[in-house]
């Protein structure tokens, strides 16, 4: 479903990226793990170009994402849902009508966009909230209704970007029994960009490790943490050890 070939990121001298492969099958969880600052954000917001890598490919679909218009990117991107690390909610909107925004070019009607909220809102056992405004909610309330926005448009391919960077340790847990829930369908892909270890040992299919911008080793969750061959596989065995 999706394939990664080569990405390179720069930013003035600074190389963020340096040759990134991987590639992901329909019903797939990938989660992209790594130290700060080894480029885990930058590669998953290149996946649907909310950040334009250098040189590469991201072909999702069979179609290849650098290579489209600005109308067919647009179109394309209907299929892909993201999880941003600090919400993004328009605080002047309701809850409902935040998780509604990805259907407005849609043709739908009114009433089919409140149905869809209001089903992706279940999903993220928010639909009690439906009429409230951000500022009512807390991180974790915030938080789900992020994934409810990127899930109301029913994407085969699911990106989340460090979802539980900005919650306290006591949010985090209702915010990862939602992405759990998510990551379940065999209907679409998921990548993820997490610092939870124990989490994505228990829903990754792959574990993709980063360092410096390259991908120093990936696998299974039960090779990377139980036999790592780098360095970085190293640590995390450690602290899972140590936990």
């Amino acid at each position: 479903m999706l394939e990664v070939k080569n990405l390179i990121k720069s930013y003035g001298n600074e190389k963020v990226l340096r040759g990134v492969d991987f590639s992901v099958k329909k019903g797939q969880t990938v989660a992209i793990m790594g130290p700060s600052g080894c480029g885990k954000s930058t590669t998953i917001r290149c996946l649907n170009l909310l950040t334009e890598p250098d040189s590469g490919k991201v072909i999702f679909r069979g179609t290849n994402l650098l290579e489209l218009s600005s109308s067919e990117l647009l179109k394309l991107r209907q299929e892909i849902g993201f999880v941003f690390q600090n919400f993004n909610l328009i605080e002047r909107l309701t809850v409902q009508e935040n998780v509604m925004l990805p259907l407005i070019k849609l043709d739908f009607t009114l009433e089919q966009r409140v149905k869809y909220a209001r089903a992706a809102l279940e999903k993220v056992r928010l639909a009690d909230q439906a009429s409230s405004y951000p500022k009512q909610l807390s991180g974790g309330q915030k938080q789900r209704v992020g994934i409810a926005r990127a899930l109301v448009i029913e994407p085969s391919l699911m990106l989340l970007d460090e979802p539980t960077a900005s919650l306290d340790p006591i949010l985090v847990k209702e915010v990862l029994e939602v992405i759990e829930d998510a990551t379940y369908s065999q209907k679409r892909a998921v990548v993820l960009v997490t610092h939870e270890v124990s989490f994505a040992l228990k829903v990754a299919d792959i574990i993709l490790l980063l360092d410096n911008g390259q991908v120093v080793e990936i696998g299974s969750s039960e090779s990377i943490f139980t036999n790592p061959q780098s360095e970085v596989g190293k640590k995390y065995k450690e602290l899972l050890e140590y936990y």
